[in-house]
C-alpha cells in the first residue's frame, strides 16, 4: 500500500514539477554591436515576430538602449518559436519555453564592401531549450559559407574558361544543397521527442520527404497537441502536394504581370514571344546560394540567347535599392520584376516556394519541360533542347 501511495505521490510530484516549470514569460536580452543610423532604423526596425519569414506578424518593436543594449519579455505559457529580424541585418528564431536567453547579434555589416552573409548567432541560456536551435544553425552557417566559398572559385573558373573546374565546383555545390537536408534529417531523427525538433523539420522538403515527415510528425501532434508549428509542419506537405501537381512536366505556368526595376510592367506570356525556352527564376538579393548561382546562369544566357534561350527572374525582395544593386552588380541583362512582398510575392505563393533559388523552364507556350536546373544541369538540358 506504502509503495502504491509513494508512487501516486511521486507521480503528483513529476506533473506538478512540469506545470511548475512553465513560465508566463520569458526574458530575451542581449546587445546589438554595430545599430545602424536612426534613418535607417526607422525603416528597418528590430521586432519580435511569429516566424522568420520577412512577412510575418509583427509581435512587438524593439527600442534599443543607449547602451545599445535590449531586454524584453517573450510570452512563453505556451511554449512555442518566435523570430527576432534586428533591423534587416541579422535574424534568429528562438524557443520560448523555461529559459530567460541571452542573444546578442552584430547589426550592421561594417565591412567597406557589404556582403549579405550573415554571422552566426549563439542563443544563451542556462537550460537546453534552443540546443537543437543553436547546433543546427551552426550546421547551417558552415554550409552557407560552404557554399560562398565554392560559388566565388566558381564564378573564377567561368572567367577563365576552366570548364573541368566549373564542373568539378558545381557538383560540389549541389553537394552542399543535398548534404544540408541529409543533417536536417538526422537532427530530426535524434530530437525526435523534443517539441523544438519543428525547427529541424522546417529544413526537410515537404515535397521530396513526405513519408519522412509524417513518421516524425504524426506522434509529434499526438505529444504535444498545442504545438502549432507541429501542425503547421503537416499542413506545409499538402501545400507542396498541390504546388507539385501544378508544377508537373507538361502543366501551364500561370501568366505573371509585375514591376521591372524601371516600374514598367511586364507579362510572362508576352515576354515567351520569340523565344524557344525562358527560365523563370525566383531568386532574391539576399539570396547567399542564388547570388552564387548567378554567374552560372549568365553563361548559358550568353552562349544560348542567340538560339532561344532567355531568363524571366522573378525576385522575392522587399528592398527595391537592393533587388536593382544585386542585378547590376551580377550585371543580369535579362528580365527581372518583383512585386516587393518578399515570401508574400503572388507567383512564389502560388507555386508554394519556401526556399530558393528555385526555377522552372517553359517552352514558347508557357508549358513546364523541366525545373529546378541548377549548376552543370541547366546547361545540360538547354543544349540537349537547342542542339536537337
Amino acid at each position: 500500500m506504502k509503495r502504491v501511495i509513494l508512487g501516486v505521490v511521486s507521480g503528483l510530484m513529476m506533473v506538478t514539477g512540469v506545470f511548475a516549470q512553465t513560465r508566463d514569460y520569458i526574458t530575451v536580452k542581449g546587445k546589438v554591436s554595430f545599430p545602424p543610423a536612426k534613418e535607417f532604423q526607422e525603416k528597418y526596425p528590430f521586432v519580435l515576430k511569429d516566424k522568420a519569414m520577412k512577412d510575418a506578424e509583427v509581435y512587438q518593436t524593439i527600442q534599443l538602449k543607449e547602451d545599445s543594449t535590449y531586454e524584453i519579455k517573450v510570452p512563453a505559457k505556451t511554449p512555442r518559436m518566435y523570430s527576432m529580424d534586428v533591423f534587416g541585418w541579422d535574424r534568429i528564431t528562438f524557443w520560448a519555453g523555461n529559459d530567460d536567453l541571452k542573444i546578442d547579434f552584430r547589426g550592421e555589416d561594417t565591412a567597406k564592401v557589404k556582403i549579405k552573409n550573415p554571422p552566426y548567432i549563439f542563443i544563451e541560456s542556462e537550460g537546453k531549450d534552443n540546443q537543437l536551435i543553436n547546433m543546427l544553425n551552426w550546421e547551417t552557417y558552415q554550409n552557407y559559407q560552404n557554399t560562398i566559398a565554392i560559388g566565388k572559385r566558381q564564378y573564377m573558373a567561368m572567367q577563365s574558361k576552366d570548364t573541368a573546374m566549373t564542373k568539378s565546383l558545381t557538383d560540389m555545390m549541389m553537394e552542399q544543397y543535398d548534404n544540408m537536408a541529409t543533417r536536417a534529417k538526422w537532427y530530426v531523427k535524434t530530437f525526435k521527442n523534443d517539441p523544438q525538433v519543428v525547427y529541424a523539420l522546417g529544413y526537410v522538403s515537404p515535397r521530396r520527404e513526405q513519408e519522412f515527415i509524417l513518421e516524425y510528425v504524426n506522434p509529434l501532434i499526438a505529444k504535444y497537441p498545442w504545438l502549432k508549428e507541429a501542425k503547421e509542419v503537416k499542413e506545409n506537405i499538402d501545400k507542396a502536394l498541390a504546388a507539385a501537381k501544378k508544377t508537373e512536366d507538361g502543366a501551364k505556368f500561370i501568366n505573371i504581370t509585375q514591376a521591372d526595376p524601371n516600374g514598367k510592367n511586364i507579362n510572362l506570356y508576352d515576354y515567351l514571344k520569340g523565344k524557344k525556352y525562358v527560365l523563370v527564376d525566383f531568386w532574391a538579393s539576399w539570396c547567399g546560394p542564388c547570388r552564387a548561382e548567378n554567374p552560372h546562369i549568365l553563361k548559358v544566357y550568353d552562349q544560348y540567347k542567340s538560339k532561344g534561350f532567355d531568363v524571366f527572374a522573378i525576385s522575392l525582395d522587399d528592398n527595391k535599392d537592393r533587388w536593382i544593386k544585386a542585378v547590376k552588380d551580377d550585371k543580369m541583362p535579362w528580365g527581372q520584376v518583383s512585386d516587393l512582398k518578399g515570401w508574400k510575392n503572388e507567383a512564389a505563393q502560388y507555386y508554394n516556394i519556401t526556399a530558393i533559388p528555385m526555377n522552372y523552364l517553359l517552352d514558347e507556350n508557357g508549358i513546364i519541360v523541366a525545373k529546378n536546373l541548377r549548376g552543370d544541369n541547366l546547361e545540360k538540358e538547354i543544349a540537349k533542347l537547342l542542339n536537337k
